[in-house]
């Protein structure tokens, strides 16, 4: 048995937007990953279908689907549809499905989709990038499939993922940990401690903003304090993983301050805690990154890929990390936010009680 599939597409290469989400980004890092990983027979390259329309309402509306196919965006400043978009849209959105079930029936350890994670878009709206949600449909579909009624999501990009709140708020078979920069200085100015989720999921939905230039302590302590704690109680069937490189402090649409070294160490946390609570099983959506320095975006995935394995690859940063960006920035600013979140959520979880 591989132990780890890589969810790509030459075909995923139209999902570009014209703007900072460009195409080159696909093809830089499998430049890299061919180099780093390329023969080690213990991963394996999986080229997905598309998702079919069925596959689409796991999680999105029929109107909303017809409305995409006819390419009328109603976010067209950060998300112009066009018929490459909505092709490689259903390319993703066919991944996570395919890597989701790749997991659970035993056939791979672990499964990346590259370029995946669509975090934004909700049920009946494209926004910040994302059209169809990939691990929404992920998710729904091992409810359907595998009759899973306990699934941690991980969101570490440094945007909020709302499009995923809004989907999943009112559901207590999904834990969703999302941490972020503050949306008071980011996209898409949603994301507080407050917001915990609704109705039966309440409590379910756990929201951690940071301060600007947090670094690599400060996401190591939230981990500890926040994110462990709540997986042991939670205890899933599965983990997936929403991460890549716009936390790294090159980024240009986010003002966060991880290392290559940071991004890599989050994800042997979390490979850590999967391997413990649910036989390893985890899907990591690695897409996201808006360095204007190249070689960062690549090396982000594949510090991602190096901590959820734990195959040992040298993580270095191109450049000398400025003094700016000290690994402990934040520290005492995140040690309030910790205690603030975890007295909010001491009724619904007794790790915090």
């Amino acid at each position: 048995m591989n132990k780890y599939a890589v969810l790509y597409s030459e075909k995923i290469k139209e999902y570009k937007l014209e703007h900072v989400l460009t195409a080159d980004r696909y093809q830089n890092f499998m430049d890299l990953y061919q180099e780093k990983l390329g023969s080690r027979k213990d991963f394996e390259i999986i080229v997905p279908d598309s998702a079919t329309n069925d596959d689409l309402k796991l999680i999105h509306t029929e109107e909303y689907i017809q409305r995409i196919e006819q390419m009328r965006s109603l976010d067209p400043y950060d998300t112009p549809l066009s018929n490459g978009l909505v092709r490689a849209a259903r390319l993703l959105a066919g991944a996570g499905k395919l890597a989701g079930e790749l997991v659970c029936s035993g056939q791979y350890r672990k499964a990346f989709v590259v370029g995946g994670g669509v975090q934004h878009a909700n049920r009946n709206q494209e926004k910040g990038f994302g059209v169809f949600s990939d691990i929404g449909i992920c998710a729904e579909n091992l409810k359907l499939k595998f009759g899973f009624n306990k699934i941690l999501i991980v969101d570490t990009d440094a945007h909020a993922g709302e499009g995923l709140y809004e989907i999943f708020a009112g559901d207590p078979k999904v834990l969703l940990i999302s941490i972020h920069q503050d949306p008071e200085t980011l996209y898409p100015g949603k994301g507080f401690i407050h917001e915990i989720g609704s109705d039966e999921g309440v409590g379910y939905s756990v929201n951690i903003p940071l301060p600007p230039k947090s670094g690599d302590r400060v996401y190591k302590l939230v981990l500890e304090k926040i994110v462990v704690p709540l997986a042991e109680e939670f205890h899933p069937q599965i983990i997936l993983m929403v991460d890549g490189s716009d936390p790294h402090y090159t980024d240009r649409l986010t003002r966060m301050g991880l290392t290559l070294r940071g991004i890599r160490m989050i994800g042997q946390i979390i490979s850590a805690q999967a391997e413990k609570l649910c036989d390893g099983k985890l899907v990591d959506f690695i897409g996201s990154g808006y360095s204007s320095d190249s070689r960062i975006i690549p090396m982000g995935w594949l510090a991602s890929i190096s901590g959820v394995s734990g195959v040992d690859l040298a993580v270095t940063e191109p450049d000398p990390v400025p003094t700016e960006f000290k690994s402990d920035h934040g520290l005492e600013e995140t040690q309030k936010i910790i205690e603030l979140i975890r007295k909010q959520l001491a009724y619904y979880w007794k790790c915090f009680s």
